[in-house]
């Protein structure tokens, strides 16, 4: 189930401003391409958008049998109080979810926090992201939503802010000659391909200092 198939969620417009448009997000859960925090709010999203769906059924059930439309007698109003009841326990369970929700958001808000690294140092998550596009990857901008995502020729996703702390490092590259829209391929520069190899250098070489684990490299100086 989509975001665009399910019932509005009071969480949707805070959801999209973290993690971009929802149906893409779901599609990408559904493929398997989200990190686990993304991936559990797109689960516990979708379990919300049920929730309120339930609530809908029930109410517009209510307002069916409130309508004047039935006889009213006994039977009415014993279905009246069911569906009252069955109403009430539907809304208790999607404010239930929806804290799940809200906590969820929080969990991603607070790993792309702790994704961020310092000025000097490559994270683990860096690292995976510039091996996943070791292949090569496309940059684009969706033309309905505008939401710009990275994926891999593998079809990966690279989560925006890890692809721009690689960029900005001069680690990854874009073909910027061709617009976002068709789509800019996305390489390594010699920088990165360094970083993924290892500054290893030959033993008939002089030593070179040693540079703290997961310091990003320093580029080539060209005179």
């Amino acid at each position: 189930m989509t975001a665009r198939e399910s019932p509005a969620t009071a969480l949707d417009a805070a959801i999209e401003r973290v993690v971009g448009d929802l149906t893409v997000l779901h599609h990408d859960h559904l493929s398997g391409l989200l990190p686990p925090e993304r991936a559990a709010l797109a689960a516990a999203h979708r379990d919300l958008a049920t929730a309120e769906g339930a609530i809908a059924y029930h109410r517009n059930a209510l307002m069916r049998l409130s309508s004047g439309s039935y006889p009213m007698d006994a039977p009415l109003l014993e279905r009246l109080r069911r569906t009252v009841h069955d109403l009430a326990q539907a809304t208790a369970a999607r404010d239930r979810l929806q804290e799940g929700v809200a906590a969820a958001l929080e969990a991603v808000k607070a790993a792309a926090l702790a994704a961020a690294p310092t000025d000097e140092e490559l994270t683990p998550r860096d690292f995976a992201a510039l091996l996943s596009l070791a292949g090569g990857g496309t940059m684009r901008e969706h033309l309905l939503t505008h939401r710009v995502s990275v994926r891999t020729v593998q079809g990966r996703l690279i989560e925006l802010p890890a692809f721009q702390r690689l960029e900005a490092h001069e680690l990854v590259t874009r073909d910027t000659s061709r617009a976002l829209t068709v789509g800019q391929p996305v390489t390594l520069t010699d920088t990165g391909r360094t970083a993924l190899l290892g500054t290893r250098r030959s033993p008939i070489t002089a030593p070179v200092p040693a540079r703290p684990a997961g310091a990003w490299p320093t580029p080539a100086r060209h005179h």
